[in-house]
């Protein structure tokens, strides 16, 4: 087992040196646009962490992502794994949004903004509604935009009420809502601990929910229809004997 923690560790230490110093001399010192090819980047990044974790990616519907216009993914969230399963998967024109404190961590938080990731900063309406304006921005570009609406991650696997922010985007937007569940995430790096195990994760992709002509009124109801997906396509995984 050591031997795979210090495979695993190695490879996100020398991976985030890499990628993160050629993004930083890139979107930072030479001051590059913000979304140019920042994507590849973190796709790039991710798949050398997942590598050296010796971690693989199974994913079922992968067609349903193949829409080519902007859509708002929505996934239950149990592991920091999720985000690097989610960028192997997605590969180009898609972007993260998190909280405000990932931005503030030295270097690494400018490097996250600077590749087209969005941090959302719920204490400042102002920042927080510019933060929205952009990310309908990139929407209307094609572009897919990913969120965790639980908001943390899952300790026990169950999958918490979702906040209604995904949702309030997607209607903003008019693109479609694209349901997503991931599975054994959990088994490779639970939340509060540090071992990194190998083994498999699951993604299963549900059908696009639309969001023409509605308004946020209906976010409520959106949001609990949303989860209610990501929840039947998460059981679907666990009766294919998927671990928690």
């Amino acid at each position: 087992m050591f031997l795979q923690y210090l495979r695993a560790y190695g490879s996100m230490i020398a991976a985030t040196a890499y990628y993160g110093g050629r993004a930083f001399a890139r979107y930072v010192v030479l001051g590059k646009p913000r979304m140019a090819s920042g994507d590849e980047v973190t796709s790039q990044w991710s798949s050398l962490c997942m590598r050296g974790a010796r971690v693989r990616v199974v994913v079922r519907n992968r067609e349903r992502l193949e829409t080519g216009s902007g859509k708002v993914l929505v996934s239950n969230h149990r592991s920091w794994f999720d985000i690097f399963a989610l960028s192997v998967l997605l590969k180009r024109r898609f972007g993260f949004v998190g909280k405000q404190e990932l931005s503030r961590v030295p270097l690494l938080g400018t490097v996250w903004q600077r590749v087209g990731h969005i941090a959302i900063d719920r204490s400042n309406r102002a920042a927080a509604i510019a933060s929205m304006e952009r990310s309908v921005a990139i929407l209307r570009d094609g572009w897919t935009i990913v969120l965790f609406p639980e908001g943390t991650r899952s300790r026990d696997g169950q999958v918490a009420r979702f906040k209604k922010g995904a949702v309030v985007m997607a209607i903003n937007s008019q693109v479609p809502l694209l349901p997503v569940s991931i599975c054994g995430s959990g088994r490779v790096m639970r939340k509060g601990d540090w071992r990194v195990r190998q083994g498999e994760i699951r993604i299963a992709i549900g059908e696009p929910i639309s969001t023409e002509g509605l308004t946020v009124g209906s976010r409520h109801e959106l949001a609990e229809r949303c989860r209610s997906e990501v929840v039947r396509l998460l059981e679907e995984e666990r009766g294919r004997e998927c671990p928690r």
